[in-house]
């Protein structure tokens, strides 16, 4: 990259443009060694100011043109239909280099977006970082797993008092924190709790939750976009799973393993974003789960203690190896007596068991 912007990957690459001339206000970027040094005269000064940015393309578009790309070049002889990015759909082929064009041009829209990060905070600085403010974010974020729902609770934020707060928007991912969060709910100021009742039985799923006005204070467009301004979502994004827990089994005749086969290949219909999981379903809520090789080597032991019906198996070893393909058997047995709550009725009875077998295809 050199001093205005512009970068050469090698081979049949588009010539770029300097930010200079794109944005008009020298927000670009450049490679630093030092500073200095200077001859100043008495009384002169020097302000430095260093800005960070990250932008680019979204990880699902990242995904999208990464993998048609390896696709093509696996295959270089062969023709594949992609999305360009001014929208038409052509093929692309490793051997004629269409496929790196194509890589390429996406690659550029993401340097554009980094290029008007760094604009902006130019604009921002030059504007005595006047930049206007968002709400600051709930004073707290708690995510509790439920057994019909996922509640989140929060403390109002302090902004909640100003005249342009709106309310609260909360976003969810699925599988893993590190991926991409949905809009899920807003909610208006005063309100601070909510439950997610649209969840899924056995997935895992990631929060993050913040707070909103109305844009008033955000309408010149001179160091940012106009319109309504949110709090960062990294002061409530949880990095802990959340999920949705049914009660326990009532009987050890409903206990079911899921997905049952396994297969490796069809993970992704499975738990998305979760490689390696089963579940086990209508446990009893106080209960041991033992895993044996088909010979009976012990390999696993999961203390199943916290009341629900659902209890996971990341498919490893005691010793955190990941198991091979295989039958394997689940021995279940009950750790105490459990009554039910409202009837008083008598479920299970300690040391009540039950075995399941498991197919692992890899």
């Amino acid at each position: 990259m050199d001093g205005c912007g512009r970068i050469s990957l090698g081979g049949d690459i588009l010539n770029t443009y300097c930010p200079y001339t794109k944005h008009g206000d020298g927000g670009g970027t450049n490679q630093w060694i030092t500073y200095g040094p200077w001859d100043l005269a008495p009384g002169e000064s020097v302000t430095i100011v260093e800005a960070e940015a990250v932008s680019g393309l979204s990880r699902p578009k990242c995904e999208e043109v990464g993998r048609a790309w390896k696709l093509a070049k696996d295959n270089p002889n062969n023709s594949y239909n992609v999305v360009w990015k001014d929208g038409t759909i052509k093929t692309i082929k490793y051997s004629d280099k269409s496929a790196d064009r194509y890589k390429n041009e996406w690659f550029y829209t993401g340097m554009d977006s980094l290029l008007l990060t760094f604009s902006r905070a130019k604009r921002n600085y030059d504007h005595d970082f006047g930049i206007p403010q968002a709400p600051l974010p709930p004073v707290y974020f708690s995510v509790e797993s439920g057994g019909d729902r996922i509640r989140l609770n929060w403390g109002a934020s302090p902004s909640e008092t100003e005249p342009d707060f709106v309310g609260y928007r909360i976003y969810r991912a699925v599988g893993k924190a590190d991926t991409i969060f949905t809009f899920l709910a807003e909610v208006p100021k005063g309100t601070y709790s909510y439950d997610d009742i649209s969840a899924v039985r056995g997935f895992s799923y990631f929060y993050y939750l913040t707070a909103v006005n109305d844009g008033s204070n955000n309408n010149n467009g001179v160091c940012n976009p106009t319109g309504r301004l949110e709090s960062g979502r990294f002061y409530t994004r949880t990095t802990e799973p959340a999920y949705l827990r049914r009660q326990q089994g009532t009987s050890l005749k409903d206990l079911r393993v899921v997905p049952n086969p396994y297969n490796i290949k069809a993970q992704s219909l499975q738990y998305p974003q979760e490689k390696d999981k089963i579940m086990f379903l209508n446990v009893p809520g106080q209960c041991v789960i033992k895993i044996y090789t088909e010979r009976g080597d012990l390999i696993q032991t999961i203390k199943h203690t916290n009341g629900s019906g659902d209890e996971t198996w990341k498919l490893n070893t005691t010793s955190r190896q990941v198991v091979v393909s295989g039958i394997y058997i689940a021995y279940i047995e009950v750790t105490e007596d459990i009554r039910d709550m409202s009837s008083g009725e008598l479920l299970y009875r300690k040391g009540d068991h039950t075995t399941r077998k498991i197919l692992v295809v890899r």
